[in-house]
């Protein structure tokens, strides 16, 4: 695991240092602004055309088609066919955390992977429906959508670079670097968005949104146990448990950066995951709380009670019943919220 962690490191630092030092250069010979915007948009390009090949290289993806379930398979195979959408590769990783992501450029290209620890807790149908939430990002191009967001806040940072130099545009120039940090909370409120969209794919191809919610709640629970464990381990355990709940803690946390919900989204639902009362009423902090959403603005993935939320409406438009009942935010916590909240916030 240590050379994942190296690995993922390197691969920051490289792409750290092109864009520094390309960027030094660029200024350094007084070059236009149009050949460091082209300079941006070739820096993403790069960044989309080597992704897929450097997922596959820093983790240890098992391609085998054996380990994937044949009624998962099955599913997937049939979902691609009714979508016109070709059937991609599907990988396992020998993690115990559950989670599951899918990478590539586009579709023709586009591949799967779930953890060990997915296959472990979830049911075949819970399963399936984080399947054809991953197949929902392949279906919207969200690789290719994700790269044109990211490309915007760098190009308002070379605005701001290339127009701070300059006396008469240093209005611009402080615009732009408002912008380019404004930009990067829209990127994540679109990712949190796209998300938002998968999960409605998933509903809408599997005619069961609630296998999707129990599906979010024990990945979150899973993650936020695997969490507390490895904390535990630290503590308490010998030098080699320590070793090994480390490999598997760092597996897990790198798993989550691209994977269909993360520890950040997770955490209100540490002790929720057998029982839907209890769950329903954990959330409640997600559901009526500001601090929250405030949370929320710096995570790629919408709160997990948001999720199960909006697929409660999936599930009554459908006429199904709702497995986790989720509570109503009252016109007292409204009233509280807005006397306390912006004090709060201040201090």
């Amino acid at each position: 695991m240590k050379f994942l962690s190296r690995s993922l490191l390197v691969l920051l630092a490289l792409y750290g240092m092109v864009f520094t030092l390309g960027n030094a250069f660029l200024a350094e010979r007084h070059v236009s602004l149009w050949w460091a915007l082209l300079f941006s948009v070739s820096f993403i390009g790069l960044q989309y055309a080597a992704s897929p090949w450097l997922i596959e290289r820093v983790f240890a993806i098992d391609w085998d088609e054996d380990e994937l379930p044949s009624v998962n398979r099955a599913f997937v195979e049939q979902l691609c066919r009714e979508r016109n959408l070709p059937v991609p590769r599907i990988g396992i990783i020998h993690s115990g955390t559950p989670n599951a992501f899918s990478f590539g450029r586009v579709r023709s290209d586009a591949r799967v992977v779930i953890t060990k620890g997915l296959l472990d807790v979830l049911t075949p149908e819970e399963t399936n429906a984080v399947l054809a939430h991953e197949i929902g990002h392949i279906a919207h191009y969200d690789f290719a959508v994700m790269a044109v967001a990211a490309l915007a806040p760098l190009i308002l940072y070379q605005i701001y670079v290339w127009t701070d130099r300059v006396n008469n545009t240093r209005a611009i120039a402080w615009a732009a670097y408002l912008c380019y940090w404004v930009g990067q909370f829209l990127v994540l409120t679109l990712n949190r968005t796209r998300e938002y969209y998968a999960d409605h794919f998933s509903a809408d191809t599997t005619r069961a949104p609630g296998h999707l919610s129990s599906a979010l709640i024990k990945i979150a629970y899973g993650m936020v146990r695997a969490d507390g464990e490895y904390q535990e381990t630290i503590k308490n355990n010998s030098a080699e448990d320590k070793k090994w709940r480390k490999r598997e803690h760092q597996l897990g946390g790198a798993i989550s950066l691209l994977g269909i919900s993360n520890l950040r989204s997770s955490q209100s639902l540490a002790i929720a995951v057998a029982n839907p009362e209890q769950a329903a009423a954990v959330m409640r902090w997600d559901l009526v709380n500001p601090w929250a959403r405030f949370y929320q603005l710096n995570s790629t993935h919408p709160l997990t009670a948001l999720r199960v939320r909006a697929l409660n409406a999936e599930s009554h438009t459908m006429h199904q019943r709702v497995e986790y009942l989720l509570p109503v935010s009252q016109s007292s916590d409204r009233r509280f919220q807005l006397l306390t909240f912006p004090l709060e916030l201040l201090i």
